[in-house]
Order: structure tokens, then C-alpha cells, then sequence
């Protein structure tokens, strides 16, 4: 691809991002995940990734929901 076009397409998706609000979703998700962690429930999470990791944590957490397969996180 000309690098003319290459330019002309990342302006067009980061337009696009842009225009849909990702700059507000991360600032609000930024707020939201602040205040999870100040709750009840928030402060059991931390306590149980304490005692037992947080692997174990999560997968507890995850297992009513059908949530708990292998991540595909490789870093």
C-alpha cells in the first residue's frame, strides 16, 4: 500500500475511534474500576487474592459465570 493511502487510512480509523468515544470510555472506565475497588465486595476480592493467589482468585470469581477457560495472554 502507497504510504500516501497508509496515512490517509489510520487518520480515517482513528477518526472513526475518536468519533465513538474512546477517549470518554477510558476515562470512564478509569473512574468506575477506582470506585469497584472501594466496595465490599472489592475488598474480598484483594483479601482472597492474598490467601490464595490470583489465578485462584479470578478463576473462583469467573466459574458461576462460565467464565474460566485458559487466557491467551502470553506475556
Amino acid at each position: 500500500m502507497p504510504i500516501n493511502q497508509l496515512v490517509m487510512m489510520k487518520l480515517l480509523v482513528n477518526q472513526t475511534v475518536a468519533t465513538m468515544g474512546l477517549h470518554s470510555t477510558q476515562i470512564l472506565g478509569t473512574v468506575f474500576d477506582g470506585i469497584a475497588r472501594h466496595t465490599k465486595e472489592g475488598y474480598a476480592f484483594q483479601r482472597r487474592a492474598a490467601e490464595a493467589g490470583f489465578k485462584e482468585a479470578v478463576r473462583e470469581r469467573d466459574e458461576p459465570f462460565g467464565d474460566f477457560g485458559s487466557s491467551t495472554f502470553k506475556g
